[in-house]
């Protein structure tokens, strides 16, 4: 085979082979937030939940005047490839050594997922936190943080994409009892809470060629037939001389 026959035969093939594949593209947003605060009485200050609804603060101050806080942070993601744990929400505890806090009080909290790519879909679910802020030195609790209410939300099954495995896991001073429904932070401690998920997306199917690349094929072959016949007929006139 001649160099210039193999030249474009390689090129053909990579004209294929890199030809645009779609790919699908998730995207979405988890979004949480407090309301509903309940039977904090007493402290100074005492519990109250900012105005965007993303930051709890709990009743009592610390010496520097600042309470302990959990706060919210809102995921926006855009995702292509499979992914294992992957954030979709977070809760973070600053457990401050705060004084005049002696309290046993409710919260909801509401964690909303939803997706605009490759399909819509959307859910959300509540939980009535009891939040219970004990005696220094003591750790302080967060009741109700329910691995089995979080289940409801999954999985969902988008265009191409299932996410699914969608769970509870601290990272930080704290732990997480998914038994009990416990989230504990000691005095004076960071504890995140993250909740996770899996994506995972469907084997793509071969790339389906556009069609300047079957032009460029077609033109590529008669190229490569008009050589060979060429070459035939150079060799049989070498042959008849």
């Amino acid at each position: 085979m001649s160099r210039t026959f193999k030249l474009l035969a390689a090129g053909l093939l990579a004209g294929l082979v890199h030809s645009p594949a779609n790919a699908a593209l998730v995207s979405f947003t988890g979004d949480g937030n407090f309301s509903s605060i309940s039977n904090c009485n007493g402290g100074s200050p005492g519990c109250s939940i900012t105005n965007n609804n993303n930051v709890l603060k709990m009743s009592g101050a610390a010496n520097n005047n600042k309470p302990s806080t959990l706060t919210i942070t809102d995921i926006t993601g855009n995702i292509t490839t499979n992914k294992d744990d992957y954030v979709i929400g977070k809760i973070t505890w600053v457990n401050l050594a705060t004084y005049n806090t002696d309290q046993n009080f409710n919260v909801k909290y509401t964690f909303t997922l939803n997706f605009t790519s490759p399909g819509s879909s959307s859910d959300f679910q509540e939980f009535n936190l009891n939040i219970q802020q004990t005696t220094n030195p003591s750790p302080d609790n967060v009741f109700n943080i329910s691995q089995t209410l979080l289940n409801n939300l999954g999985p969902f099954t988008l265009n191409g994409v299932t996410v699914s495995d969608i769970h509870f896991a601290e990272y930080g001073d704290g732990w997480y009892d998914k038994y009990t429904d416990k989230w504990t932070n000691p005095e004076g401690k960071t504890s995140t809470l993250k909740i996770l998920a899996d994506f995972t997306f469907e084997t793509a199917a071969p790339p389906v060629p556009e069609p300047s690349t079957w032009a460029m094929m077609i033109l590529g072959f008669a190229g490569v037939g008009f050589m060979a016949y060429r070459r035939k007929r150079s060799g049989s006139a070498l042959t008849a001389a």
